[in-house]
């Protein structure tokens, strides 16, 4: 059983000046020009009243500088075979389970327990905050969406859920999918004018799916064009067109290959072709079948359309610098691996683009070792075995706990709304600090309402406060943070 632990009291570390915090995304209003130009920032990274660069020159993004490759320790995995098992069995009940306590969209025990609640919850809620006539949202071009935009959005989602479980509803992701909170592309952003809204906080923006994603289908759009879906990880409605159904002879093939041979990309960006015909673009974070490895390569399952909406398998070879056998060993140099192909690639909100926000960034990359995490940074801290709070503690504390219990690669690190993994500890600026990976999207003077824009995956330090701006308020002191121990 997890415990949530409070920490033993802990001298101080250092003294702490005035100090930070993040955005992920809040609702701020407009600053003074001069709140952006606070000492040793650069006014060349100057965007509007409200944003600004945060310089990245002093904090090295190369993964070989924070993870050797020639160290003693790169080939010596973080956690052991038995916990590295115990989390890929829970990653496969999550996926492919059809037991009455395993929640993948083709277990009807599981799609049963949520029909006549949650699935029409998820919908009601993104009805009645988005689609009312008195929400101001904004769309493309800086205008206001319209009376008659909502009621035609409202209208197209306003199909019934069916609350009793259909073996027709199983589907199968062909290629990877941006899940919405309402059957439409079109963006809807809080006000353009404001920190930390507009692009690229698109509100309907919810995750994207994989291909071989498992789903569930619960209600057609009216046009057709959408799906609402179940996912392993969220609700949503996706495109029509890039998911097909599957037969009990489907699922029974696709589910024992699974369970014999699964594995994963490592890289970003894999186009998956055969004999010059193209069926998806891979990422971290895409998991599928195998049938045998042969030197260099993998012989994968892809799931393609048979040409009247139902899926069959098709073979692939894949390189095995590209794909692996799952669990892969959580090794340093392992980890670096996946790393050197995600880090520095840009913020995605909801997966925007198919770019990964901060929690995304986490899911995929522990994918390929084994370990499942949910998809939103809340949830993915009490997913971990053992969580300990230090909200109640100072920044000093904070940082000489993450300093003296964290373990590399296995220990997240949370904040409201944001979430990030620490990869150890490192002196920098004269101070022994926890250095992390994480996908961020800016960091925020103290009360006032403008960001200073990071907008990628990065190694990023969590000082006290940040010489580039020393108005920043700091990671490390948000009103809640807690530590995230995989073991």
């Amino acid at each position: 059983m997890k415990k949530t632990q409070t920490p033993d009291k802990i001298k101080p570390f250092c003294l702490i000046l005035p100090l930070l915090l993040s955005a992920c995304h809040t609702a701020p209003s407009k600053p003074d020009v001069n709140d952006l130009i606070s000492p040793g920032s650069a006014t060349s990274n100057y965007i509007d009243p409200t944003k600004s660069l945060f310089s990245m020159e002093n904090y090295s993004q190369s993964v070989d500088k924070w993870l050797p490759p020639g160290s003693d320790s790169a080939h010596v995995p973080v956690i052991d075979a038995a916990t590295q098992q115990r989390y890929f069995s829970a990653l496969k009940s999550h996926l492919f389970g059809l037991g009455p306590e395993d929640r993948s969209p083709w277990n009807p025990y599981y799609i049963t327990s949520i029909l006549s609640k949650e699935a029409e919850n998820v919908r009601t809620t993104n009805f009645n905050r988005f689609l009312d006539k008195d929400r101001v949202s904004w769309g493309e071009n800086f205008r206001a969406h319209s009376f008659h935009w909502k009621e035609n959005v409202r209208n197209n989602a306003g199909t019934a859920i069916d609350d009793v479980y259909h073996s027709s509803g199983r589907n199968i992701v062909i290629r990877e999918t941006l899940v919405r909170g309402l059957p439409t592309a079109d963006p809807a952003y809080d006000d353009p004018r404001q920190a930390g809204q507009g692009y690229p906080f698109d509100n309907f923006q919810i995750s994207s799916l994989r291909a071989g994603t498992p789903i569930y289908v619960l209600a057609d759009s009216r046009d057709k064009r959408w799906k609402y879906v179940v996912s392993p990880t969220v609700i949503g409605w996706v495109h029509s067109e890039d998911i097909v159904k599957v037969d009990q002879k489907f699922v029974t093939k696709w589910v024992s290959l699974a369970r014999k041979n699964l594995g994963a990309f490592i890289k970003e960006q894999i186009s998956v072709h055969e004999h010059g015909q193209y069926y998806f673009t891979a990422r971290p974070g895409t998991v599928l079948p195998f049938k045998n490895k042969q030197p260099g390569l993998f012989l994968v399952a892809v799931p393609v359309d048979n040409g009247d909406g139902n899926a069959k398998i098709l073979w692939v070879r894949l390189k095995d610098d590209e794909f692996v056998a799952m669990p892969w060993e959580l090794t340093p140099v392992n980890i670096a691996t996946v790393m050197k192909s995600m880090s520095g690639r840009p913020y995605g909100w909801g997966n925007y683009n198919f770019y990964n926000d901060c929690s995304a960034e986490l899911h995929s990359l522990l994918m390929p070792f084994g370990i499942f995490l949910p998809r939103n940074s809340a949830d993915q801290i009490q997913a971990t075995s053992r969580v300990v709070d230090l909200s109640k503690e100072n920044v000093s504390v904070r940082i000489s706990y993450l300093n003296a219990h964290g373990k590399a690669f296995t220990t997240l690190v949370y904040i409201p709304g944001h979430i990030m993994l620490y990869i150890g500890s490192a002196v920098i600026n004269g101070q022994y600090i926890p250095m992390t990976y994480q996908n961020i999207w800016g960091l925020r003077p103290e009360g006032v309402k403008s960001r200073s824009i990071i907008g990628g995956s990065v190694f990023f330090p969590l000082l006290p406060t940040y010489p580039e701006n020393i108005g920043l308020t700091s990671l490390v002191d948000k009103a809640q943070f807690k530590l995230g121990f995989i073991e």
